[in-house]
């Protein structure tokens, strides 16, 4: 199968044809793929004398680099990206939740002499209730109502649809003209 020296393709097979890898990123002699080194260098990593890395493209999509109109700028080799993230308050849009206390009292008498609130009103001391409920007019009683924490913090999936197939990419064919 021709192509070109650093040509990447996919390919539907289990297995990479002759002359051809797997973007696997996997490190490569040098000295044995000198024409590929000179296309990529250790664009993907290696130490650059004696061998050099293919691009690693198990479980990723490929991006184009450079930056168009609206959108993030890719250098050539860049590695983004995750699989999942988990949102924090600050990342959800604005909104609200609706809390509902509802209490009855019957009245509100201001000597207590009660510790119990069976049968008996609320009042202001020495104790907290009264038998004697006293007016029939509320006193004003003020309450905090408060929604709790909701979600567990659990990341979720940002992964696109996707079908497995492997990447391959040209190590020995047509040296690729530079114009």
């Amino acid at each position: 199968m021709e192509g070109y020296v650093g040509e990447i393709r996919h390919f539907a097979a289990t297995f990479a044809p002759r002359s051809w890898a797997f973007c696997m990123g996997q490190l490569v002699a040098i000295q044995s793929n000198t024409a590929l080194f000179s296309i990529i260098g250790t664009t993907y990593g290696g130490n650059g004398t004696s061998t050099f890395q293919l691009p690693n493209l198990g479980g990723r999509v490929v991006v184009g680099a450079g930056q168009g109109p609206g959108l993030s700028d890719y250098t050539l080799g860049e590695i983004s990206g995750t699989n999942s993230v988990a949102l924090n308050s600050t990342q959800l849009p604005s909104h609200t939740h609706t809390s509902v206390a509802t209490v009855t009292v019957p009245s509100y008498g201001d000597d207590g002499d009660a510790s119990t609130p069976d049968g008996n009103a609320l009042a202001a001391k020495p104790k907290m209730y009264s038998t004697q409920p006293g007016e029939d007019s509320m006193k004003e009683v003020n309450f905090s109502v408060s929604t709790s924490i909701a979600g567990q913090g659990q990341p979720i999936s940002i992964t696109q649809p996707t079908i497995g197939m492997n990447y391959i990419i040209c190590l020995n064919g047509i040296f690729p003209s530079r114009n």
